[in-house]
């Protein structure tokens, strides 16, 4: 009997350890199960520069509602654009609307190296560590060294505004012709991410800048 009682201390023992293990797993799933009410949706506000008017003239420009212009001339051109890249007969996205983002035809746009717009998105308490889509239709102007490149970013920040990790689609030298073509890519957000800033770019061009993008999308799973 005198020997009994270490191996019943031992066996309270293992079944503590084994009780902690559990009920940490069960911590950690509904930690991952935890309600996600903008998972599943597009966290970009207008996704197609369909909210204000697209330019159809060369020289104008119009705000595109929902970003800032970051460099250049960002803004929305009409599909109807006798000077744009980009036409109602060109192929792109099947939901398209009556615009798509594009670097511009203004001096501010010719002149500068790129043109860039910026759109910042609060992610949700839920974010952190769930899968995300980066996804639009981009298109191209001209070909070699010195195309009018699009590419598109999500950079996932702290709320200090520094950089954890970035996603990104294009540049892509594989889009060519006046049509656009649909590219996206998949990461996870980053622990610490509290915000997420969607940068869309044209770079490049020796005139014009008449690279478009259109139904941009970002999407937690």
């Amino acid at each position: 009997m005198s020997h009994a009682r270490p191996h019943r201390l031992h066996g309270a023992r293992v079944a503590l350890a084994a009780a902690l293990l559990a009920f940490t797993a069960v911590l950690a799933s509904a930690a991952s199960a935890a309600p996600c009410g903008a998972c599943g949706k597009n966290l970009i506000k207008n996704p197609g520069a369909e909210a204000g008017a697209g330019i159809t003239a060369v020289g104008a420009f119009g705000a595109v509602p929902g970003w800032t212009n970051d460099a250049g001339q960002f803004g929305a051109a009409s599909y109807t654009f006798p000077n744009g890249w980009f036409s109602a007969r060109s192929k792109g996205s099947p939901k398209r609307g009556k615009n798509y983002f594009f670097g511009g035809t203004t001096t501010e746009a010719v002149s500068a190296k790129a043109t860039i717009g910026k759109q910042t998105i609060k992610l949700p308490a839920a974010a952190a560590g769930r899968k995300v889509t980066l996804g639009g239709w981009l298109g191209n102007y001209g070909s070699g060294p010195s195309a009018n490149m699009t590419q598109v970013r999500a950079e996932f920040a702290d709320a200090s505004g520094a950089v954890l990790a970035r996603l990104r689609i294009g540049n892509d030298t594989t889009i060519a012709g006046t049509d656009m073509a649909f590219r996206s890519r998949k990461g996870t957000v980053p622990k610490g991410a509290t915000q997420v800033t969607i940068v869309v770019s044209f770079a490049n061009g020796n005139n014009y800048k008449l690279a478009g993008a259109d139904d941009l999308a970002l999407v937690l799973a």
